[in-house]
């Protein structure tokens, strides 16, 4: 009995342990193999497209950013992207390869477009130091699905996604119809800053940034309330993509496009349109939207801009002078972006100055506390400044002691004439000359 019960356990175990090799035999091919093939039906997939692909891409440190990409048989891609007027008509070949990292692997190994996003000098596209936008180069195969193939960013993990192009897409990609494309939308905003879109009864004011390419959306709730959210967009030859996630009233809106030549609409997931609705107010009074739809105000890195008095030009000036006369062993500190940050809640603001030295970030950040009467802000230093702040405290006086922390202001919606964006303006009761504006964030 001993014997036949030895005699079963071991066929029991003979075939428990045969199960795994079953598996993978059925699985097919080894791991190598299927790497080779997924190698192959990647650059298969993306040579044979006779159309080229449309693609979009997210970044670490700005917004999303679209283009046309024709990938050769010869390791050579040509590509337009909405960069800038020069990128989006001028075709630009450089080289690829699919190979394998860790996955199967698409890199684009010279510079290109795409690279411009990356480039660690803030002359060659406006990023950081040493950072650049935060994109990729390197993208990850995941999956496809239809016309569509998902990548992911090997350094940042963000996507970018392929989708083929139709013949009347690629003909006007590679005859400067992108460039044209992008210059109808900046022209609509520009003309008609305050848009709004509604579904299912609900009015979602929208705005498209053209320099941080985000887009907003602020909803007028039913009990009164606002509420706001970004996302990521890109320009196409027809409109805009949204990139990630646009809810409004729980249904995502995936694309903004030209019906025809004079409607626009939003497009959801399942294909319904939305008209958009021009309008001569906002759908949100400031002082509502100040805390809910943005709570950052930032002024950007420049020497002038539109909105900006020649007060604020030389005031800015003299304390970017002040802020680079110091200097740490890494060099210099220069002062980029403004920050003027709000915590509505508790009536608190904060002053950050945005700098680097060399390749590092400094940032010197200036508290206040603040109250409101009949719309006029009036801002109180929170203390005496301390540590990095205090030294140099006195080079920054221009803006904060001479104006921040004496002066009534007056803050408001501001259309920038140049892009059509809404940003909001500061004036100055005290002193009328002077006057700036920072894009809502």
């Amino acid at each position: 009995m001993k014997k036949i019960f030895y005699f079963i356990c071991l066929v029991l175990l003979a075939v428990s342990c045969s199960k795994p090799k079953e598996v993978e035999l059925e699985l097919g091919s080894d791991p190598d193999s299927r790497i080779a093939d997924t190698l192959a039906y990647v650059r298969k997939t993306l040579v044979d497209a006779p159309f080229g692909w449309k693609a979009a891409l997210t970044t670490e440190y700005s917004g999303g950013y679209g283009f046309f990409m024709q990938f050769g048989d010869n390791d050579r891609v040509k590509m337009v992207a909405d960069l800038t007027d020069q990128t989006s008509s001028d075709v630009k070949e450089s080289s690829y390869r699919i190979r394998q990292i860790m996955a199967a692997t698409l890199s684009f190994d010279t510079y290109t477009y795409l690279t411009m996003l990356q480039d660690p000098n803030p002359g060659s596209y406006g990023g950081q130091p040493g950072k650049g936008m935060g994109s990729d180069v390197e993208f990850d195969y995941v999956k496809s699905n239809g016309d569509t193939l998902f990548f992911q960013g090997r350094k940042f993990y963000k996507p970018l996604i392929l989708v083929k192009a139709k013949e009347s897409e690629a003909s006007k990609y590679n005859s400067k119809g992108y460039l044209n494309a992008i210059a109808k939308n900046k022209t609509f905003f520009k003309k008609n800053p305050l848009t709004s879109i509604v579904v299912d009864g609900v009015e979602t004011e929208i705005a498209f940034g053209f320099s941080t390419k985000k887009m907003s959306m602020v909803i007028a709730n039913s009990d009164g309330t606002f509420s706001s959210s970004f996302a990521d967009f890109c320009s196409t030859i027809d409109g805009f993509e949204i990139i990630g996630e646009a809810l409004v009233n729980n249904v995502q809106i995936k694309r903004f496009i030209w019906k025809d030549e004079n409607s626009f609409v939003g497009v959801d997931n399942e294909g319904k349109e939305y008209p958009v609705k021009i309008n001569s107010s906002s759908v949100v009074p400031y002082l509502t939207a100040l805390g809910t739809s943005f709570s950052t105000i930032a002024v950007p890195d420049a020497t002038t801009y539109n909105g900006w008095s020649t007060d604020f030009v030389t005031r800015r000036a003299q304390a970017k002078a002040g802020i680079g006369r110091w200097s740490f062993s890494t060099g210099s500190i220069i002062l980029h972006t403004i920050d003027f940050k709000f915590q509505v809640v508790n009536n608190k603001m904060s002053v950050a100055f945005n700098t680097t030295t060399g390749t590092n970030k400094f940032v010197l950040t200036y508290n206040y506390t603040y109250t409101v009467d009949n719309g006029k802000f009036k801002f109180s230093p929170s203390g005496t400044p301390g540590g990095n702040e205090g030294a140099i405290y006195n080079d920054v006086r221009y803006l904060l002691q001479e104006r921040i922390n004496t002066d009534t202001f007056e803050l408001g919606y501001f259309v920038n004439s140049e892009t059509g964006e809404v940003m909001s303006q500061f004036k100055s009761i005290e002193h009328p000359d002077f006057y700036f504006t920072g894009q809502n964030n």
